[in-house]
């Protein structure tokens, strides 16, 4: 018997072609199953779901097979499929409605990894996600190439009920700025968490994180435990500065190195006036872009006076910024040449 249901303009594999296929693929492994660009469909799906030797399944890898929201509420409801840690469902003309049948199936409760890249995921889906009350245990979601918008983002980056997630793949999605800039912070926010896990929060040099992983890791929890901090070469500007110098939970810095960014006289200026930075003992702002005004404000500084060491190599600080800094009466605690010698 060989079912008359498409996909595309090839026809649907025969539950005899699919059992004979299937069989060889889980003789190796029976916990892991990987079909590619092969036609199931929906008929397909159903017969997967209700195969008795997958009983023991854990990895489902199922991309470009055309299984559709029906295929997806065959899992759903499956009492074979019980068991499952990776799903995997890309390119299967899944829509909103498949989604909230992963999100609502008790099936999905062990589930870590979900990968739904290239479907026509909305919104409606995304929030079906963020609000799951089974998907508890999800580790990583990967939605590239779909069509969820700003409400959806927002919606998974905020969830209280995704407690296990550290990772979350929005890539060519229908974002604007808002919901471009949650995603990376929430990703950005993981990685914090990662290492302060491993002890390695205080040194983020060379991680390119932009003003976006800064203002991340200040509204995180652990930002107020650093007391050193290296964000050297990592591309920011007076806005991550601003977002500094503006935030009580750096209070406890006594060193910070912002060496090798974008920082202007702007910039200068918010750490020149930062009252948060009271502990501050070591300041490194070698080649950034400050000038004789930066210059000046540090100069004239009220809230820096505890400094042992301002650094400003390599900036565009003339005679005149030169010389403010060295009458300051502001900077009598420099213990260090400012310019790299006496």
């Amino acid at each position: 018997m060989v079912y008359l249901v498409t996909v595309g303009a090839a026809p649907v594999m025969s539950p005899e072609e699919l059992e004979q296929y299937v069989q060889k693929k889980i003789k190796r492994n029976p916990q892991v199953l990987r079909i590619r660009s092969k036609p199931l469909g929906h008929q397909g799906a159903k017969f997967l779901a209700e195969y008795p030797p997958l009983s023991n399944l854990t990895t489902l890898i199922l991309n470009d097979n055309g299984i559709g929201d029906d295929g997806v509420r065959e899992f759903a409801n499956s009492k074979i499929l019980t068991n499952l840690k990776i799903l995997h469902l890309g390119k299967n003309d899944i829509s909103d409605v498949g989604v909230k049948e992963i999100a609502q199936s008790k099936n999905f409760f062990g589930l870590q990894e979900l990968d739904l890249y290239r479907n026509k995921i909305g919104n409606e889906g995304a929030i079906a996600l963020a609000n799951s009350k089974v998907l508890t245990n999800l580790h990583k979601i990967y939605l590239g190439f779909n069509v969820i918008q700003d409400e959806g983002a927002l919606h998974l980056t905020t969830s209280t009920k995704l407690k296990s997630l550290e990772l979350l793949e929005l890539v060519q999605n229908s974002l604007g700025r808002e919901g471009k800039e949650a995603s990376e912070k929430f990703n950005w926010k993981q990685k914090f968490k990662s290492l302060k896990r491993e002890g390695k929060l205080h040194d983020l040099r060379n991680q390119f994180i932009g003003d976006i992983g800064v203002i991340a890791l200040l509204e995180s929890p652990y930002a107020i435990d650093l007391i050193e901090l290296n964000l050297d070469k990592n591309n920011l500007t007076d806005k991550a500065i601003m977002a500094l110098a503006n935030s009580p939970n750096i209070s406890n810095l006594e060193t910070l190195n912002l060496a090798n960014n974008q920082i202007t006289d702007e910039g200068a200026k918010a750490l020149s006036e930062a009252q948060v930075l009271k502990k501050l003992k070591t300041l490194i702002l070698d080649n950034n872009y400050i000038g004789d005004e930066g210059a000046k404000t540090f100069a004239m500084t009220n809230h820096l006076s505890q400094l042992e060491k301002l650094s400003l190599e390599e900036n565009q600080i003339g005679p005149i910024g030169a010389e403010a800094l060295a009458k300051s009466k502001n900077l009598q605690n420099l213990a260090h040449p400012i310019f790299g010698f006496h």
